[in-house]
């Protein structure tokens, strides 16, 4: 409990708070997601992505596929994000004959 000391002067009185700082004395290594409170992974699998969910406060791994599924529901994807791409991607090695660019409405 913070202890209050009163200092007082001609005609002023000054309370003043002390505060008590916690300090850790020991840390544990976490071993792995399922060990952290905030994290839920109930069958981890290879490939997906850690993600927070607001709805739960706890993060998830979800298929990536899902998350950028996700990312595109206003039809717009961040401009970083295609700038990314555009540099990491050999347009030229890429053959247009074998190229299944799906369906467009």
């Amino acid at each position: 409990m913070p202890v209050t000391r009163k200092a007082s002067t001609a005609n002023t009185v000054i309370s003043k708070r002390s505060t008590t700082i916690k300090k850790v004395d020991t840390t544990r290594t976490i071993n792995a997601f399922e060990e952290l409170n905030d994290v839920n992974v109930p069958s981890p699998q290879d490939g997906h992505v850690l993600v927070y969910d607001s709805s739960s406060d706890k993060f998830i791994l979800v298929d990536p596929d899902v998350v950028l599924s996700q990312s595109i529901e206003d039809n717009d994807l961040p401009d970083d994000f295609i700038t990314q791409l555009e540099s990491e991607l050999n347009l030229g090695a890429i053959q247009i004959e074998s190229l299944d660019g799906g369906g467009f409405v």
